[in-house]
């Protein structure tokens, strides 16, 4: 258990320094570009960036889960990559053909189709490469692996950005040198799995990835949707330079919420593995601990986020973007239920419970949609940022009630962890608000404190942790006397 233990934190370490590298980096760039562009052509970038998002979601249509779920059962994983790479590459032709006509019927303006063929060839091909290694070293739990493809195109991302700036280069060049350097990271991506996995070419196709797809494939949709919703509703309803006031203010939290998903991209393939031998009661104690750590960890990003978000507009991007300050504070709250939500809804996942996930996420969509649309016309950027907040309350409510062990959780987790994050937030922001560092930090410690006062399982992990570092760092001395 203890092996177990080190390798799901072991993964989590390799997820976790890539991620915030990686985010750190595609932060920079994407400052770089609201500096570089005008609010309007930001806000046209965002919209081709939401569509190259949507674009490649169907370059997988949830056979990445399947493969996943697939992959963790005895077999030859050899022959069931072959056929997961077989799928991806059909998906991502037939992707390009249907957007290409969709486009041009939903845009007729030439600087947004520029703009969006400019970003979306590139980068659409180069995440579906790099998704297909992503995916293989999670199920191969190769941590090390994934951490070198996020952080190589990152780096890709901010050199591309670099130059682009350096050489004042025209926005649609900038947008193309952005989606290539997607690229270059799957070429990358494709280098590594040449060189470590192997392939079967001609192996006969597994149809067993394609069993019980839908639900992933809706699913895949609904999660993909959840964030691109904004930019695309707001077009409609705002102009194009509040739309890229949103952007700027959504891109922050965004970047950030990914990092609480680190933590279950470690989690996810040992989930499916609990289940699938049949062993409920692990897999819920393995959910309830991921639920603990991700909440936790969201927890820490809200408060800085929300007592820096002044801080973090005026330095990043200007007193021009001034107005993203109350929105950015408003976003900071999707973080800490992120981290819950995603948590939750990963344990239905990999419990063979799939369609339960997807109707809360169609009714989260559904709200959002209605949320976005009538806030935006009355409120602009601030309702926009309550329709993102509306959306994960939804989810966190939905998530929670059609979960088989909800009772577990509630009493483990939600109970529990809400009442340490709220009753911190409470007595330190009416008390310390007007010293925003000293704020995070001791709401931060206060948190952690309730958290090893009252959490028994999370302080006896912790000391055992420690134990162990310690009684392995004697065995190496030992071991060095004795030579």
């Amino acid at each position: 258990m203890n092996k177990k233990k080190n390798s799901i934190f072991k993964n989590i370490i390799h997820l976790f320094y890539s991620t915030i590298l990686s985010n750190v980096l595609n932060a920079i760039t994407l400052i770089l570009l609201a500096n570089y562009f005008n609010s309007k052509n930001y806000g046209i970038f965002s919209v081709a960036l939401a569509l190259a998002m949507i674009v490649n979601f169907f370059t997988d249509l949830g056979v990445s889960n399947t493969f996943l779920r697939e992959g963790s059962k005895k077999g030859s994983l050899s022959t069931t990559f072959s056929s997961y790479i077989k799928v991806r590459v059909v998906c991502l032709l037939l992707s390009f053909l249907m957007f290409f006509v969709g486009i041009h019927i939903l845009y007729q303006e030439q600087q947004i189709l520029y703009m969006i063929y400019s970003l979306m060839i590139p980068m659409v091909i180069g995440l579906a490469i790099q998704s297909i290694g992503i995916t293989y070293f999670q199920l191969t739990e190769r941590m090390q692996f994934i951490a070198s493809i996020k952080i190589f195109s990152a780096i890709a991302l901010i050199i591309s950005t670099t130059v682009s700036m350096g050489l004042k280069v025209d926005v649609h060049l900038a947008a193309f040198l952005y989606g290539f350097s997607y690229l270059v990271g799957g070429l990358y991506s494709l280098y590594l799995l040449l060189s470590k996995a192997e392939l079967k070419w001609k192996s006969p196709f597994e149809k067993q990835l394609l069993t019980n797809l839908s639900p992933f494939l809706i699913s895949g949709l609904f999660i993909m949707l959840t964030p691109q919703l904004g930019p695309l509703v707001l077009e409609k309803t705002l102009p194009l330079t509040l739309v890229g006031l949103f952007a700027v203010a959504y891109r922050i939290p965004s970047a950030l919420y990914q990092i609480p998903g680190v933590i279950a991209g470690a989690f996810f393939p040992l989930l499916f593995k609990r289940y699938n031998r049949g062993e409920l009661e692990e897999h819920t104690r393995l959910n309830i601990l991921q639920m603990k750590i991700m909440s936790y960890t969201g927890m820490c990003m809200t408060l800085s986020l929300f007592y820096l978000a002044e801080y973090l507009v005026t330095i990043l991007f200007g007193d021009e973007w001034g107005a993203a300050v109350l929105p950015l504070k408003i976003l900071s709250f999707i973080i800490v239920l992120q981290g819950f939500n995603i948590a939750i809804a990963d344990g239905l996942t990999t419990r063979g419970l799939q369609n339960r996930r997807t109707i809360v996420q169609f009714i989260t969509i559904a709200i959002g949609l209605l949320s976005f649309y009538y806030l935006s016309v009355s409120y602009a950027v601030a309702g926009s940022a309550f329709a993102v907040l509306t959306m994960e309350i939804v989810s966190f409510i939905g998530y929670i009630a059609v979960n088989p062990v909800k009772r577990t959780v509630l009493a483990k987790v939600i109970i529990p962890y809400g009442f340490f994050f709220s009753i911190s937030f409470i007595l330190i922001h009416y008390s310390l608000s007007q010293y925003p560092f000293i704020a995070i930090l001791s709401t931060i410690i206060l948190v952690s404190t309730l958290i090893l006062l009252l959490d028994k399982p999370i302080k006896d992990l912790i000391v055992g942790f420690i134990k162990k570092k310690n009684q392995d760092g004697r065995q190496k001395e030992n071991g060095k006397i004795a030579n």
